[in-house]
């Protein structure tokens, strides 16, 4: 499930944005085609194969998710991530 979360968001995203979670890792927001927030989270030390989907924010509610996503598809989170906001 968090490929395929991963996948709409990398394919029909439009806007990004990288926030520091509390724990020192990153939030990463993807805005889909819908106008749906797609919340992506990886630790501060973490690499490709450690994100995770998490929330997403929907104009009639929203859904958590605790979704892991696979290094192949954490490697385009992480170049947005890294290229969009805080290093980590």
């Amino acid at each position: 499930m968090g490929d395929t979360l991963t996948h709409e968001a990398l394919t029909t995203g439009s806007r990004f944005g990288v926030t520091p979670t509390g724990s020192g890792g990153l939030r990463l927001a993807i805005t889909l085609g819908s106008g749906d927030i797609q919340h992506f989270e990886r630790p501060g030390a973490g690499g490709p194969g450690d994100w995770t989907a998490t929330d997403l924010e929907g104009q009639g509610g929203g859904f958590s998710f605790q979704e892991p996503v696979s290094a192949e598809w954490g490697r385009g989170l992480g170049l947005i991530a890294n290229s969009r906001g805080p290093k980590g």
